[in-house]
């Protein structure tokens, strides 16, 4: 039997996860099975300040010690209005950050799981290491409703990304950049965990017969989506 590359695998985010039962069938099958790839991503410049000092930090973080201010440099291809919202988040990452000595760990942007079929793709959140070896996810948000908090699909997600690296302990630390609103979880493993992975499990099951119905309905889901083109809905 010919052994499955992993980008072959069905791609799975955090957001269908989050939003499967309400997601249009139609971009629901696009995107687990990796049209997203090939679609316009317009829709995802929202993220590209908050993609962007998270990548800035895990650099700040990458020889060890606590971030320095001239670490971070507003990145000259991001817009204006990106750039200061940019510099008012650096200063709530230093505010939340640094005095906290810490080394960063890679946990990768995705992560094929064969077990389930599919693979987890997306940021999995700054993962460092203070020299105790206590070790921490860092979930970076700038504003919104769900900034600086934790939901159980934000929780089982990072307890699944990082088996390999902490397993057998992470504390998780959501916060909001801007507001400095903040949530820590401290899983109890491996119990917690366990149970994470069932829920993915069934999760994923979920996902797939979903995505098997394949049927579009126009609703929300359209004004960001990028499978507009050929849509029954959008003739």
């Amino acid at each position: 039997m010919r052994a499955v590359d992993a980008e072959e695998l069905p791609r799975v985010t955090g957001s269908m996860l989050r939003r499967a039962d309400e997601m249009c069938r139609r971009r629901l099958a696009k995107e687990l099975h990796g049209a997203r790839r090939h679609a316009n991503r317009a829709g995802d410049a929202r993220f590209a300040v908050a993609n962007r000092v998270t990548a800035d930090a895990r650099l700040a973080h990458a020889a060890g010690g606590a971030p320095r201010a001239e670490a971070f440099v507003p990145p000259s291809d991001l817009a204006p209005e990106q750039q200061h919202l940019y510099r008012a988040a650096v200063r709530g990452y230093l505010a939340a950050f640094g005095d906290r000595p810490v080394r960063t760990a890679e946990l990768g942007f995705s992560e094929p799981l064969p077990e389930l079929g599919v693979q987890l793709v997306g940021d999995a959140g700054l993962a460092v290491e203070a020299p105790d070896g206590t070790k921490e996810l860092r979930l970076l948000g700038l504003g919104g409703r769900r900034g600086g908090t934790l939901d159980a699909v934000d929780v089982n997600l990072a307890l699944v990304r990082t088996r390999a690296w902490a397993p057998e302990g992470v504390r998780l630390v959501a916060v909001d950049l801007l507001d400095q609103r903040a949530t820590v979880v401290e899983p109890e493993l491996p119990g917690d965990r366990e149970r994470a992975l069932a829920w993915l499990a069934a999760r994923v099951e979920r996902l797939r017969a979903h995505a098997a119905h394949g049927g579009a309905r126009a609703g929300s889901d359209c004004a960001w989506c990028p499978f507009v083109a050929g849509c029954e809905k959008h003739p």
